[in-house]
């Protein structure tokens, strides 16, 4: 057997608790304009990062994707809607909703483990995003990210959302 087979190294994450989780958003990203099994749908995702952390003192990172659209059937708006604890006013889905202004905002998430058997392994799913409570009251900007996440759009390496929609649909040069 020759001395340069190299195998695949699976990176390992810790799964992140199941059941209600506090959280902080992190970042919004714009993923442009990908394939679905629907046809084309312009996507963006939330990224949480836990209060609670792995064995190592970690903060978890949990990202939920969605197709950018604030229809009233849309996961999104369910979502945001759920999360800020009211609707959003017709004239305020006139003007529009900037979804980067949630950055910052405490959450409580409702994470399920769901087994997969295509990729061998368990993920932790955000199900539901709720308002984060104390007794009885809202808590809006209690918790503070830790600093260990780094907003996708100031990496280095950044790809704008048509170059990253490019290189996923199997467009790339």
């Amino acid at each position: 057997m020759s001395d340069l087979i190299i195998k695949e190294e699976k990176t390992e994450f810790p799964l992140a608790p199941d059941g209600l989780q506090d959280a902080v958003l992190v970042d919004v990203v714009d993923l442009g304009i990908l394939s679905t099994k629907f046809g084309d749908k312009h996507k963006l995702s939330l990224v949480f990062e836990l209060e609670e952390q792995d064995s190592e003192g970690r903060h978890y990172f949990l990202i939920k994707r969605y197709t950018r659209s604030l229809n009233e059937k849309s996961n999104l708006r369910k979502d945001l809607e759920r999360w800020r604890g009211s609707r959003f006013t017709k004239d305020e889905l006139e003007k529009g909703v900037d979804v980067e202004a949630f950055i910052g905002l405490n959450a409580t998430l409702f994470i399920s483990h769901h087994d997969s058997q295509e990729h061998d392994k368990t993920f932790a799913n955000i199900e539901t995003i709720l308002p984060r409570k104390k007794g009885n009251k809202v808590i809006y900007y209690d918790q503070k990210s830790s600093g260990e996440y780094t907003r996708v759009k100031d990496r280095e390496g950044y790809k704008s959302p048509e170059e990253y929609a490019a290189v996923n649909n199997g467009q790339a040069a």
